[in-house]
């Protein structure tokens, strides 16, 4: 069963201007999704080959940013 669940982060909690300094060091590209009759729509970032998504950028970009530091560490 392990397999089939996807490993996520906690996201981090930054602050507003540690999250447009990560953005802009990171980030290649954020799209926004508008929402559908069957999907809720949000925001998808890709960041160092990390791909993430969530309802609002904030919640975003500290997944990213979460994701980034595992990767990373």
């Amino acid at each position: 069963m392990a397999a089939w669940t996807e490993h996520c982060p906690a996201p981090l909690d930054l602050s507003d201007s540690e999250i447009l300094d990560w953005l802009s060091e990171y980030c290649d590209q954020a799209v926004y999704n508008h929402p559908t009759s069957q999907s809720c729509g949000g925001f998808t970032l890709y960041c160092d080959e990390i791909r993430s998504s969530a309802s609002t950028l904030r919640e975003a970009v500290c997944l990213a940013a979460a994701k980034w530091r595992e990767a990373n560490d």
